[in-house]
C-alpha cells in the first residue's frame, strides 16, 4: 500500500469516527438541556424525541465497541465490508440525531454530518482510483448525499394548526424520518460493500418522494421546510438521472 492510500485509509476512517464524536457530543448538549427543561414539563414529542435521542446513543456506541471496533484500527488497510457494523451503528446513532430536541445545535450536526460525508468520497475517489467508473460512482455517492438531506428532521408545530392536523404531522413526520433513516443505513452498508455503485432503486426515490411530500403538505401552513424540498427534488432528479444512465450502459452492451 502506498504512502498517498496509507494516509486516505486513515482519514477516511478517521473522519467516520468524527462523526460518531461530533455528533454524540452535540447530542449529549442537547440532552443535558432537556433534561433541565424537564421531562415532566414537555409535550408529547418532545419526550418521545429525548428518549429516542438517549436510547440511539446508548444503542450506537454499544454496537460500535462491540461489533464495529475495526473502525479504530488505523493501521491496516480497510476493505469496505470492514464499515458494514459502523455503517449500522451510525444508523442507529442517526436515528436520535433527526429530531429537533431541546437544546439542538444544528451547526454542530451539520459539521458531524459533513464528516460522514467527507469519508465517503474519500472512499469514492479511491475506488474511481483503483477501479474506475467514475461518472457512476460519484452520481451514486451524489445520490445517497442529496437522499441523506432529504430525511426530514423531527420538529414541533407552532400550534397555529388543528390539534388534528398537528397530530397527524406529527405522526407522519416520526414514520418518514425513521424509515428514510433505516433505508438510508443501508444505502450506506451497500455503498461501502460496493454493493450500491450504479443501484438507483425506483422504489427509494418515489418513496421518498411520496413521504417527503406528505411531510411537507402537513406543515405547509405552519412553515415550509425548503431544505428538505430541495433535497427531495434533488433525490428524485439524480435516481432518475442515475437509473436512465444505467438501463443506457445495460442496453448498449447487451447490442
Amino acid at each position: 500500500m502506498s504512502n498517498k492510500n496509507t494516509v486516505l485509509n486513515i482519514f477516511q476512517s478517521v473522519l467516520f469516527l468524527l462523526y460518531f464524536i461530533i455528533l454524540t457530543t452535540e447530542r449529549i448538549v442537547s440532552l443535558v438541556s432537556s433534561f433541565q427543561f424537564g421531562i415532566t414539563q414537555m409535550g408529547g414529542l418532545d419526550r418521545y424525541m429525548t428518549i429516542l435521542t438517549l436510547v440511539s446513543l446508548c444503542g450506537g456506541w454499544l454496537y460500535l465497541l462491540l461489533l464495529g471496533r475495526k473502525l479504530f484500527d488505523f493501521v491496516g488497510d480497510k476493505a469496505g465490508t470492514d464499515f458494514r457494523h459502523p455503517s449500522i451503528a451510525a444508523g442507529i446513532i442517526l436515528l436520535g440525531g433527526m429530531v429537533h430536541t431541546i437544546g439542538t445545535i444544528l451547526v454542530v450536526q451539520f459539521v458531524a454530518y459533513g464528516f460522514l460525508l467527507g469519508g465517503m468520497a474519500i472512499y469514492t475517489a479511491r475506488c474511481v482510483a483503483a477501479e474506475g467508473n467514475g461518472l457512476i460512482r460519484w452520481l451514486t455517492f451524489a445520490y445517497i448525499t442529496a437522499f441523506s438531506m432529504a430525511i426530514p428532521v423531527v420538529y414541533t408545530m407552532s400550534g397555529n394548526v388543528d390539534i388534528s392536523l398537528e397530530t397527524a404531522f406529527y405522526v407522519v413526520e416520526s414514520i418518514t424520518s425513521a424509515v428514510l433513516v433505516t433505508v438510508f443505513t443501508v444505502m450506506l452498508i451497500k455503498f461501502y460493500e460496493n454493493k450500491s455503485s450504479g443501484s438507483f432503486c425506483p422504489f427509494v426515490w418515489i418513496f421518498t418522494a411520496i413521504a417527503d411530500a406528505a411531510v411537507l403538505r402537513l406543515r405547509w401552513n405552519d412553515a415550509i421546510n425548503v431544505f428538505v424540498l430541495i433535497f427531495a427534488s434533488f433525490t428524485l432528479l439524480l435516481g432518475i438521472v442515475g437509473k436512465c444512465i444505467v438501463c443506457f450502459a445495460a442496453k448498449k452492451e447487451i447490442d
